[in-house]
């Protein structure tokens, strides 16, 4: 627990000021009331409590600061039409009341993170600004970490994330949600455990009760079903998982004055869960890398519970205050954008050149220049995808199927492309590339599950990603049709669609033998010239979307690149 310093010095140099700090994300939320804690056998609210919440999440271990990209295009669930994040560009900046020119949409909106090409975050400046916050709040406050912060680097991987607790430290973390170092380096994990010392919620203990100056603050961490295993077990069901969550809320509650949630399963996963829920004050969201600037309210009705998406790299964090007013809990606070301007905490800036060193040389190494906007997440295709393409291409394959992953570190035209950058594109997992025979009526069955891991009906189970990268081949995406139904006109570049054809691809899950795709990168950018034009970018058609309030392809044309 960190608690108000009694240093009087200012919260903020280099000239930016606490009104213009908070002014900067054009967004910050209004007081509300938090109408979801009302559970039977609950304690009551206390007559008198506030707790200030600091929360950053998948930070995917990337301690430098990064170039800013958001999503080029929104396209969800039909469940989730109209409601944000699933909106233009355009409306968002509306609904924000920001304009495109206003800086803070250079961080919201594709568009204007081209227009306005910037630098945000980084370890360092992320320090000193939750230092910051810490210190000027007038009591307690609790810092909260959760989605993939010690795995998603190149760094981290050729440290085995040895340095993941350490980095947490600098950051003040007082609790963080186990992502899935368990799962990367089972051998380390328990090291890595006691190293953190603080409270880490998993499948063990999903739970911690802090004592914030005689409120107690209880956690509930919830595991996405995907890591587990559990949402591919046969007969699972999402009601069973909410109705477990439930039952633990309820036991939990009894302990708490103030319950949060926090979960790595990802956006839609969330919203679903905050429509399900009740006894619990708000619920913190990772896994999905999406950023809204205030809490979200599913659009179920005032029951939901408010969502933070604190999207990803370290490039701003959330400040929620609670606090008692006339008897209930109310809740203030939004996101806040980590700018250049922001002071970085020199000590974490030594520690990471020490950290550094012996691997920067080697990370750092330029390979290639990057000839457009670099950037991995779009509902069809990044800008990094047809590179992708282009090197799995060099196997000797006809075919090419990547998955819609959304890790990456994103590059401004005429910039150094390194092997950082290639690892950031695999969340730094080795990622052997794989060469596999399939059919036609194969191939599009992984592409109908990828399109119902995206817009299905049950987005309780999206997955988080987006729709898997094709190349060598073409199909159509219909957007409103029913499971199953959604891939139509797949060309088949054979004479029988019953013929098997060479795919190659990669996978997180793949273990097979096969070169790591940055290595496989690193070979064909290497062969590029130093004037260079990328590949073309292929992407399915889309019917049945026009009009969708979450679709710009605007974001995405090719002038925009």
């Amino acid at each position: 627990m960190r608690l108000k310093s009694d240093s009087s010095s200012p919260p903020f140099s280099s000239g930016v000021s606490r009104r213009q700090f908070l002014g900067l994300s054009g967004a910050l939320a209004a007081a509300s009331w938090l109408s979801g804690c009302a559970v039977s056998g609950a304690r009551p609210v206390p007559a008198a409590g506030q707790v200030q919440l600091l929360f950053y999440a998948d930070t995917l271990a990337q301690w430098l600061p990064s170039w800013v990209h958001p999503r080029a295009t929104h396209l969800g669930p039909m469940a989730l039409l109209g409601q944000a994040p699933y909106i233009t560009e355009e409306d968002r900046l509306a609904a924000l009341g920001l304009t495109p020119e206003d800086r803070a949409a250079g961080w919201l909106t594709a568009r204007a993170a081209r227009q306005q090409p910037q630098q945000m975050g980084g370890y360092a400046r992320l320090a000193q600004a939750l230092e910051d916050q810490r210190q000027q709040h007038q009591g307690p406050t609790v810092t909260l970490e959760a989605g993939q912060c010690w795995t998603g680097s190149g760094l981290a991987q050729l440290s085995e994330g040895r340095h993941g607790p350490e980095s947490s430290h600098w950051l003040g973390a007082d609790l963080r949600l186990a992502s899935d170092e368990a799962q990367r380096w089972p051998a380390r994990w328990p090291q890595m455990k006691r190293d953190f010392g603080r409270p880490i919620l998993d499948a063990e203990q999903p739970f911690t009760l802090l004592n914030a100056q005689g409120l107690q603050l209880g956690v509930l961490g919830i595991a996405d079903p995907w890591r587990t295993g559990q949402a591919q077990q046969s007969g699972w069901s999402a009601e069973q998982w909410a109705l477990q969550i439930q039952q633990q809320i309820n036991l939990y509650r009894q302990q708490a004055d103030l319950l949060l949630l926090v979960t790595d399963a990802g956006t839609n996963p969330s919203l679903w869960l905050a429509q399900q829920l009740s006894g619990a004050a708000m619920l913190f969201s990772a896994g999905g890398q999406d950023l809204w600037p205030e809490p979200l309210l599913p659009a179920s009705g005032a029951a939901a519970l408010p969502v933070c998406c604190a999207g990803q790299l370290g490039q701003g964090y959330f400040a929620v205050d609670f606090y008692v007013e006339a008897g209930q809990w109310r809740y203030q606070g939004g996101f806040q954008p980590l700018v250049a301007e922001l002071p970085e905490a020199p000590e974490v800036l030594r520690r990471i050149a020490q950290l550094r060193a012996p691997y920067g040389r080697w990370l750092d190494e330029p390979l290639a220049t990057s000839p457009n906007w670099l950037y991995r997440q779009a509902t069809l295709a990044g800008s990094w995808d047809p590179l992708i393409a282009a090197a799995l291409q060099s196997t000797g394959a006809r075919l090419t199927l990547a998955p819609g992953v959304r890790t990456g570190l994103a590059l401004p035209p005429d910039h150094p492309i390194t092997r950082e950058h290639l690892l950031s594109l695999t969340a730094g997992l080795s990622a052997p590339v794989f060469k596999l025979p399939a059919t036609q009526a194969q191939l599009r069955a992984r592409l109908e599950a990828g399109a119902d891991e995206l817009i299905g009906e049950s987005w309780w189970l999206h997955s988080s990603q987006d729709l898997p990268r094709l190349s060598g081949s073409h199909y159509v995406l219909r957007y409103q049709a029913t499971m199953g139904q959604r891939v139509a006109d797949l060309e088949w570049p054979s004479a029988t669609t019953r013929a098997q054809l060479e795919v190659a691809g990669w996978s997180p899950r793949y273990q097979g033998e096969g070169p790591p795709l940055w290595q496989l990168m690193e070979g064909w950018l290497r062969q590029r010239p130093a004037s260079w034009t990328p590949p073309q970018m292929e992407q399915p058609s889309l019917a049945f979307v026009e009009g969708h309030p979450g679709w710009h392809p605007e974001a995405s044309a090719a002038g925009a690149l």
